[in-house]
């Protein structure tokens, strides 16, 4: 899979999951490795959002880089 197309299975991956809002999230890929940014509204909604982006057996690894709104 290259990285456009794990970025696309990353952004479906995390529009599957209720409540949280995926499009308030930026995804880039570079070498298997995502980068998730942008701002969430609690710590649960990060966590989540970084767990489903780990569940794709091609993702290398993980940035995480969203902030939570308080």
């Amino acid at each position: 899979m290259d990285d456009r197309e794990l970025q696309h299975a990353v952004m479906a991956e995390l529009a599957k999951e209720p409540g949280l809002k995926s499009s308030e999230i930026g995804i880039s890929v570079k070498n298997g490795v995502v980068s998730l940014s942008g701002l969430v509204d609690s710590y649960p909604e990060k966590l989540i959002a970084e767990l489903r982006a780990k569940r794709l057996s091609c993702v290398r690894a993980v940035a995480e880089e969203i902030k939570v709104i308080q």
